[in-house]
Order: structure tokens, then C-alpha cells, then sequence
């Protein structure tokens, strides 16, 4: 399993962004993440990447437990997040783009 994610909770406040939220990613899977605004599409992966901090559940990268991790330390296992559709990095290849993330 490359990333399991278990019963995620994730709060602002007292408002509830997830709750009980699952996935499984195995190695050269493609997953996407679909959904109207507001409905944690953003606040699921801050929080894969150590950006937010989960109220309950379990984040497991290669079965290793990150959820706990800071973020920086989370980019270093090999995950990143790569902006989109803002023209940040507009000049650059997609494969020049993929660099900078990692």
C-alpha cells in the first residue's frame, strides 16, 4: 500500500471538513479527488501533505505513520503538492514543474 488514509477527521474550529473520510492509493494507482466546493477536496490533501492537522484518523505513507509529521519532513518521504491553473511556472515543462515540487 503506497498511502492509506483511515478514518479521517479533520476540523476548523468546531466546524467539521471530514469525518470518517478513507482512501487507499496502491503503487501506480491514479486517484482523483472529485467534488463541489467546499466539500474537503483542499483541506484532504493539507492535511496529507502536514499542512493541516487531523482531529482523528491515520495517515500512512508506504506503512509508515505521517499524520503526526511537519511538513517539511512529509515533502522529504516524497510527497508534494504542485499549484494549478494559477500560471505560476507557466514557461517551464511539466517535467521542469515536477522538479521544482520535489
Amino acid at each position: 500500500m503506497l498511502l492509506e488514509v483511515t478514518e479521517l477527521d479533520v476540523k476548523y474550529g468546531k466546524a467539521k471538513a471530514l469525518e470518517g473520510l478513507s482512501l487507499h492509493v496502491e503503487e501506480g494507482e491514479i486517484v482523483s479527488i472529485v467534488g463541489a466546493n467546499g466539500a474537503g477536496k483542499t483541506t484532504l490533501l493539507r492535511t496529507i501533505s502536514g499542512l493541516k492537522r487531523p482531529a482523528g484518523g491515520e495517515i500512512r505513507l508506504r506503512g509508515q505513520r505521517i499524520d503526526s509529521l511537519p511538513a517539511h519532513r512529509i515533502v522529504r518521504l516524497g510527497i508534494v503538492q504542485i499549484p494549478y491553473g494559477r500560471m505560476l511556472f507557466a514557461p517551464m515543462t511539466v517535467l521542469d514543474n515536477l522538479k521544482t515540487g520535489a
